[in-house]
């Protein structure tokens, strides 16, 4: 645990926003692998100067998030540490993920801009092979285990395309599995969307709360898995 929580993993924006909490304690884990430290690379696209700390907001073509690093006692070494980071610069950020309601950001314990403008893409093709790889096994390797026995009953409720697509939120809540599993056993709405009557006739067997689903529902759209088609009431999945 110790070795994880110190190690670092080349990740996409969108991925960040994809990883999960069990509970508010708990690490975080994406595709099943508990994660440590994170490092993301992107532009900055805004920058807001805080009396204890800088908001940075960067996005990499996947997806957009904030990285905050807490500023030095002294300004001369907060400027020798961590430079002048302006918007439009390109940089690399190394921290932990962290959560303010359902919002995430990234903590930074480092932050530096990228001169080079092959480091993006080398480092989005690292983050994708390391996914690879932890899906299906290192090239030439042997293969990579399948979901589980748990996660393997869950998928099997679902019917036709859902179930392969269901093994894709198996990190997710259960609420918010429940609700993607509902809106995609109703491919008859796919156009429309399935109205949030018909999800929460089917989270929890109809017994869920009002304020459980509008979070479900507020959760997966803010982490791009739905989305709102003809009006606000009625979700379509993110494909």
């Amino acid at each position: 645990k110790s070795e994880i929580s110190h190690s670092v993993r080349s990740l996409t924006i969108a991925q960040v926003n994809k990883a999960h909490q069990a509970h508010t304690d708990a690490e975080w884990t994406l595709e099943g692998q508990e994660i440590g430290q994170v490092t993301i690379i992107g532009h900055v696209v805004n920058v807001s100067q805080q009396a204890t700390n800088n908001l940075y907001t960067l996005e990499d073509g996947t997806g957009k998030i904030e990285a905050r690093r807490w500023r030095e006692q002294s300004s001369e070494e907060d400027a020798e540490k961590w430079g002048n980071i302006e918007v439009d610069h390109v940089i690399r950020v190394t921290g932990h993920i962290k959560a303010f309601g359902s919002k995430k950001y990234v903590n930074a314990v480092s932050i530096h801009t990228s001169d080079d403008p092959h480091e993006i893409y080398f480092h989005m093709m690292e983050a994708l092979t390391t996914s690879f790889a932890i899906q299906n096994g290192m090239p030439n390797g042997p293969p990579v285990q399948k979901p589980s026995a748990a996660t393997s009953a869950y998928t099997a409720q679902s019917s036709g395309a859902a179930t392969d697509v269901m093994a894709e939120y198996s990190g997710l809540p259960p609420i918010q599995r429940e609700i993607v599993q509902a809106i995609l056993s109703h491919p008859e709405n796919e156009e429309g969307g399935v109205h949030v009557g018909v999800i929460a006739k089917s989270v929890k067997g109809g017994k869920g709360t009002p304020s459980e689903i509008n979070e479900g529902l507020d959760a997966l759209m803010d982490a791009g898995h739905i989305y709102t088609t003809s009006d606000d009431s009625h979700f379509q999945v993110s494909r």
